[in-house]
């Protein structure tokens, strides 16, 4: 099992260099300058150097080696730096955000903690609305139950979330008012208030995302079940006398959560 982890760790790196590829290309065929937000007051051949200080005169190839050292040498040695007070990232130029004017690994390490605890809040409730959909479906193939889960299951795969969360905002909101619209990610939980405030903010985007999931994940619950509804351990096990009950959920589910967690840990 180590040594299967660390084969796909070692295949992951090529393919997201791969990734990181065919992204910084798609931006250098994108049309516009990145320095098209310089005010119109600024000489041109202040612009000019602005533009070779960012290497937008260099070749995409080349810019793109510079990038992968800024990403691989640069911020893990100002890291480094901060966490153990050294100074080998003396004089070396971070990258900056063209829309705040700052690092922007800062800018990620800022976000990444309230990103994570929404993002991961609602996978565990999508998860824990899924699962017993499933297996209730499968078990009831073709019941009312069954068929209005893979509607709404249907409805909320295939609508974005994007769309699904200015509904939310609108109706509970600016209608009702009963949740804040803009999320305040500079909240610190101190206190029982603080908590519910961040409660609060965090019922509409945890709702929208976890739906998104659990509308993919029942949907692969029920058909791993039905998958093993079927299989001759089953009837094999109901022959000896054992419980409906444990027949489901002992025998099937056991073995249908199999691709289930695949499909739950790549998400």
């Amino acid at each position: 099992m180590l040594n299967f982890t660390i084969r796909r760790l070692l295949l992951a790196i090529p393919t997201l260099l791969f990734i990181s590829l065919v992204i910084f290309l798609l931006l250098e065929a994108s049309p516009g300058d990145p320095l098209a937000d310089v005010p119109l007051t600024v000489p041109p051949e202040v612009k000019e150097k602005m533009r070779e200080a960012l290497g937008l005169g260099q070749a995409w190839y080349i810019r793109y080696v510079l990038w992968l050292k800024q990403f691989f040498w640069v911020e893990p040695v100002y890291w480094f730096d901060q966490a153990f007070g050294t100074d080998f990232s003396a004089g070396a130029q971070r990258i900056i955000s063209f829309q705040s004017r700052s690092p922007v690994f800062d800018i990620i390490a800022q976000r990444l903690p309230q990103t994570l605890v929404v993002v991961g809040m609602s996978y565990v409730v999508g998860v824990m609305i899924a699962i017993p959909i499933g297996i209730v479906s499968a078990y009831k193939q073709y019941s009312w139950f069954d068929q209005l889960g893979t509607f709404v299951s249907m409805v909320g795969f295939s609508m974005p979330t994007f769309f699904t969360g200015v509904v939310l905002i609108i109706v509970f909101g600016v209608k009702l008012q009963w949740f804040p619209s803009v999320y305040d990610t500079t909240l610190v939980v101190r206190d029982w208030n603080s908590f519910l405030a961040q409660v609060r903010q965090m019922v509409m985007p945890v709702t929208v995302l976890a739906l998104y999931n659990a509308a993919q994940i029942s949907r692969f619950m029920r058909a791993s079940m039905l998958d093993n509804l079927g299989q001759d351990y089953v009837r094999t096990a109901r022959a000896k006398g054992l419980g409906e009950r444990k027949v489901v959920l002992k025998h099937v589910l056991r073995n249908s959560l199999i691709p289930v967690v695949t499909v739950i840990a790549l998400g």
